[in-house]
């Protein structure tokens, strides 16, 4: 017997994979990570080099930047 909840479940999780992926796509410079924010000169923690391929800022400087964007 097929659960419609758990089929439903299934889909939502396949839909926010692929939305993650595309998320993550668009900040593939394809370049990579660089070690120390250009903004500051902090390190950049390896953690948000993988999330973020390509990415040039810490996370505090990134966030500053975003805001000021707005």
């Amino acid at each position: 017997m097929v659960d419609t909840v758990d089929v439903a479940q299934e889909r939502i999780d396949k839909e926010l994979e692929e939305r993650i992926k595309a998320a993550r796509g668009c900040f593939d410079s394809g370049t990579d990570s660089l070690n120390e924010c250009i903004d500051c000169g902090c390190e950049i923690s390896s953690a948000r080099q993988l999330a973020v391929p390509g990415c040039t800022m810490c996370v505090e400087c990134a966030g500053a930047y975003e805001r000021r964007a707005v």
